[in-house]
C-alpha cells in the first residue's frame, strides 16, 4: 500500500490556467475555476497550482504562494519570480494542460504557447485542451486562439461550452484520452 507521499509523486499532473487579472468579476470567474479545477480531481488528476480560484487578489496570492513557494516583495522581482515558475511549471512534469480562454489574458495566452510548443523545446509532447465559455466576452474569442490549427498542432483541442454540465463533460473526456492516473 502506497503511503500519501508515494501517491503524490505518482499522481499525473494537470497544468490549469486562465485569466485573473483583467477579470471583471474575479469572484465569479473563480467559481468558475474551481469547478474546472473540481472536475479534473474528480478524475483522479492534481492540478500544479489553483491561485486562479483566489476570489480576492489576497486569497490569489496565498494559493499561488502554497504551489510555488514564498514570494519575493511586490514589485518586478515578484514578477519575474511568478512568470518563471509558472513557464516552469507548464514546461514541467505534466501530464496536460487545460485552459479557460473566455477572459482575454496575455499570461495565459504565453502559457498556452508554452504548451502546446513543447516539442519545440526538445520536452514531450502533451495534449492541450482551450475551454471557451460560449458569448461571454462581448468580443468574442481571440484570433490567435482559434487559428490554432489541428493539422498544424493536432495536440490541441478548443472546446466551446455553454453550461457547466456541457464543461465537465469535455473535461472528463479530455481526461478519459489519458493514460489513467495510478489507482488511490
Amino acid at each position: 500500500m502506497m503511503d500519501k507521499e508515494e501517491r503524490k509523486i505518482t499522481q499525473k499532473k494537470i497544468f490549469f490556467g486562465a485569466a485573473i487579472q483583467g477579470s471583471q468579476k474575479r469572484d465569479e470567474r473563480a467559481k468558475r475555476h474551481q469547478f474546472i479545477i473540481n472536475s479534473i480531481k474528480k478524475k483522479g488528476f492534481s492540478v500544479v497550482t489553483e491561485h486562479t480560484t483566489g476570489k480576492t487578489y489576497e486569497e490569489s496570492i496565498a494559493k499561488l504562494q502554497q504551489a510555488i513557494g514564498p514570494l519575493p516583495p511586490p514589485g518586478i522581482e515578484r514578477r519575474i519570480f511568478v512568470r518563471n515558475a509558472m513557464i516552469n511549471a507548464v514546461e514541467g512534469d505534466i501530464t496536460a494542460a487545460i485552459f479557460e480562454v473566455s477572459v482575454p489574458s496575455l499570461g495565459t495566452g504565453i502559457e498556452l504557447a508554452h504548451a502546446y510548443l513543447r516539442p519545440r523545446m526538445n520536452l514531450p509532447k502533451i495534449p492541450v485542451l482551450a475551454l471557451y465559455e460560449k458569448d461571454f466576452w462581448p468580443n468574442k474569442l481571440s484570433t490567435m486562439i482559434q487559428g490554432i490549427s489541428t493539422a498544424n498542432i493536432p495536440q490541441f483541442s478548443l472546446m466551446e461550452y455553454s453550461e457547466e454540465r456541457d464543461l465537465e463533460s469535455t473535461i472528463s473526456s479530455f481526461l478519459c484520452t489519458l493514460q489513467k492516473p495510478s489507482e488511490l
